[in-house]
């Protein structure tokens, strides 16, 4: 524990410092008889310290896990093993926190035994993995001469704030299905509830698919052929190669959200969703189903973040147990990188089905600048000129779908029209 001097314990020293000159230019003894009771108090002042084991300090927050806009309590317990005159706590914050209910500043004046409970709120709108570090302590002397200050080495307390999710009921439905069971009619048929074609009885045919309207129409046994029920893998390819706009409500956070909502949607209709997210630090989740890649997809979207880098990723280097050859990939982007749009054609010319969902920058970059005619002119050319860009990909064949990430995603995508399979490979 490191050991400074108060204003008082300076002000003291002062007063002795002048009773004292005072005295001798005088050559009055009262003036330094003056100083006596002040010297006797600073020496009290050093004799009466508490030692550095006089109390015990515990942290606990009431979630691990909770969503942007939502809050967390902090708990802290001090017990004292001997008297504390007065006690100073501070906790600090990361940034884009800030306590909501109570406040992470305190005071405490426990006698011996005793013990005190410190709850505070805390609220965070911008996802992160949001770290509680050491805990600041200052104790003040009981004559406030002196403050002894610390930091209580208390295990990091972390809490993974996770992106908000919007209901989209109807996402991209994918062309292809894979082998396993689930909601997406297959163009295979075999067993299942869609009905198919309408064939004479085979030998081998089951009597529960016999068509009894056709039979009786035609004289002649018919059975009806059954679509099968397939799932799908749909790859999440996230671009955080650059960003613009106010943490919290920037593109890449606007994008981040949108594909925490799609992958819901995809989960709750059993299709194997996975995640790639190209900059920087190239991040992969392997495609799967359930709760716990829920979790992890979530997990993975909190800690998304720019990385400045040079470097061109080539996403042949993906295994294909990552990028399945048959998936159906959701690029998210506010295009503000050349890089990851070739990379989105380099994919669609692999064969492979992609929508790429452009989050518009202009709304999230218009927020950091100040208003103005000039810059409402310049987001009006970059509106403009952003849509001629998307223009330009469509005309590429590529299926674009334009979100200005205030709408729900939801509208944009049942805006969006994609074009035929084979037109889309051309």
């Amino acid at each position: 524990m490191i050991s400074r001097s108060t204003a008082l314990n300076l002000s003291f020293l002062t007063l002795v410092g002048w009773a004292l000159f005072l005295g001798v230019l005088t050559g009055r003894a009262e003036l330094m008889l003056v100083a006596v009771p002040l010297v006797a108090a600073l020496a009290a002042g050093r004799l009466t310290r508490t030692p550095a084991a006089a109390w015990q300090i515990s942290r606990r927050v009431s979630a691990d896990r909770l969503v942007e806009g939502e809050r967390v309590t902090v708990t802290v317990t001090l017990r004292a093993h001997q008297p504390l005159a007065l006690v100073e706590l501070l906790q600090p914050l990361p940034p884009h926190v800030w306590p909501e209910r109570g406040s992470n500043h305190a005071f405490f004046s426990l006698g011996p035994g005793e013990e005190a409970h410190w709850t505070f709120d805390l609220a965070c709108a911008v996802r992160q993995q949001l770290r509680l570090g050491d805990i600041h302590l200052r104790r003040w002397e009981p004559l406030g001469f002196a403050a002894g200050e610390t930091r209580h080495r208390e295990p990091d307390a972390e809490v993974a704030v996770l992106p908000q999710v919007a209901a989209i009921r109807r996402p991209p439905r994918p062309r292809r299905t894979q082998t396993f069971v689930g909601h997406h009619v297959s163009p295979a048929q075999g067993e299942g509830l869609e009905p198919g074609d309408v064939r004479p009885f085979a030998p081998g045919d089951q009597v529960r698919h016999v068509n009894w309207r056709a039979t009786l129409r035609l004289g002649v046994l018919h059975v009806t052929r059954h679509h099968q029920e397939r799932n799908a893998d749909v790859i999440l390819l996230l671009d955080t190669l650059a960003d613009v706009g106010p943490p919290g409500a920037s593109a890449v956070d606007c994008a981040v959200r949108g594909a925490a909502s799609i992958a819901a949607a995809c989960l709750a209709r059993r299709d194997r969703v996975g995640l790639i997210e190209y900059g920087g630090i190239l991040r992969q989740v392997r495609p799967r189903a359930g709760r716990a890649q829920w979790q992890r997809l979530l997990d993975t979207l909190a800690r998304a973040s720019v990385v400045f880098t040079y470097v061109s990723r080539d996403l042949e280097m993906i295994p294909p147990r990552v990028l399945p050859p048959r998936a159906l990939v959701l690029a998210l982007s506010p295009l503000l990188d050349g890089r990851f749009v070739k990379a989105v054609a380099d994919l669609a010319a692999r064969g492979f089905e992609v929508v790429l969902i452009a989050v518009s920058p202009v709304a999230a970059g218009r927020a950091v600048v100040r208003g103005g005619p000039v810059a409402d002119l310049a987001a009006r050319l970059w509106a403009l000129e952003r849509r001629a860009y998307l223009d330009e990909l469509r005309r590429h064949g590529l299926t674009v779908v334009d979100w200005d990430g205030v709408e729900p995603l939801e509208v944009a995508l049942a805006r969006g029209h994609r074009p035929r399979l084979r037109a889309a490979h051309a």
